[in-house]
């Protein structure tokens, strides 16, 4: 279940959402409940169960 970073096309205020599957349809603004949102393009939309346990950890051998 990703976290996603939108920002509300109203109010400008942004925010993170956790979404669950189908429902990235029904995003709304907490601040102004608006659902004129955009998601923004971040590091949490490309990470996915490849990159490891831990962005903190180095690979062997990188320090």
């Amino acid at each position: 279940m990703p976290i996603f970073e939108y920002t509300c096309n109203q109010c400008k205020k942004d925010f993170e959402k956790l979404v669950f599957a189908g429902e990235d349809k029904n995003i709304s603004c907490p601040n102004c409940t608006s659902k004129d949102v955009i998601k923004k393009m971040s590091a949490t939309s490309f990470m996915g169960a490849s990159m490891g346990k831990c962005a903190t950890t180095f690979p062997k051998g990188a320090s």
